[in-house]
């Protein structure tokens, strides 16, 4: 009895350790979604990847896809979108009968062109 409490109070406390962080909506573990081709996603993920992710790896393919539209040492700035825009976009876009072959890039960086002309 002794040893299993042990044991369940030390899986409460992983648990709990593991819960906390700086408040990113995205957790570490989750990997993108989407077939991987030089380290990345991104070029490879399709709606069909997206209707098949959960919440956190969806979130970890939108970031997965900012780092390759937006690199840091291109001469090229593309705007960023939040990832609540983000996540409407392909949401909003992948959820249609007809869009399981669109590529995520695509559409996230359409998206971005447009960001400065949207309403906020």
């Amino acid at each position: 009895m002794r040893a299993g409490g042990a044991t369940a109070l030390a899986l409460v406390a992983a648990l709990a350790l593991a819960s906390c962080g700086s408040g990113s909506e995205q957790p570490r573990a989750a990997k993108p979604v989407g077939e991987k081709l030089v380290g990345s996603v991104a070029q490879m993920a399709q709606c069909s990847d997206w209707n098949a992710g959960t919440r956190p790896q969806r979130l970890a393919t939108i970031d997965d896809i900012r780092r390759q539209v937006n690199l840091q040492d291109s001469a090229v700035k593309t705007p960023e979108l939040s990832d609540r825009a983000a996540y409407e976009i392909l949401e909003n876009t992948c959820k249609r009968d007809f869009a399981g072959s669109f590529r995520l890039y695509k559409l996230y960086a359409r998206a971005a062109s447009f960001a400065a002309f949207a309403d906020n």
